[in-house]
């Protein structure tokens, strides 16, 4: 089958942007490990599943391109596409990923904090009570516990 230039050149400008969504996609996947710490076992986890997403994400930009005809200057349009991401967007996306992740983090939190307050306000109101109620019924027991063993009566007989 003949392929003109300009196909060849759409072809290959598709790639390169799937080369720039390939290193955004990698992007998400290292503040996600960053941001959450991911333990050796998830780490591993994530990887596979970033490489799941990255041959997917290729092979939709190579059936776009040119129905995934499997050619060289795919995979160089791919390579250029990650480098000239990295070389000019990634440290800005990186920098506003962990700040949207640290701000859903806050807000999270605090969303967390609003429905819980009126749950310990309920609580309180049934613990304070309670708990008065049971220093008062235990004070007469450990006042004759204490005053009592001083009397021989209630000494225990050796």
């Amino acid at each position: 089958m003949v392929i003109t230039i300009q196909s060849q050149i759409y072809a290959f400008l598709v790639t390169v942007y799937g080369g720039f969504v390939l290193g955004f996609i990698y992007d998400i996947f290292k503040v996600t490990r960053q941001v959450f710490r991911l333990k050796k076992t998830f780490s591993n986890i994530a990887d596979i599943i970033f490489w799941l997403f990255g041959t997917i994400t290729m092979l939709y930009f190579m059936y776009i391109s040119n129905y995934v005809e499997i050619r060289l200057y795919s995979f160089l349009g791919f390579a250029i596409g990650v480098i000239l991401y990295y070389v000019l967007l990634s440290y800005f996306i990186t920098q506003a990923l962990i700040g949207i992740y640290e701000f859903t983090i806050k807000f999270l939190k605090k969303m967390a904090e609003i429905i819980i307050y009126p749950v310990k306000i309920v609580v309180n109101f049934f613990i304070v009570p309670y708990r008065f109620t049971r220093k008062i019924l235990t004070l007469p027991g450990a006042f004759l516990k204490n005053n009592l063993t001083y009397f021989k009566i209630f000494k225990r007989k050796k």
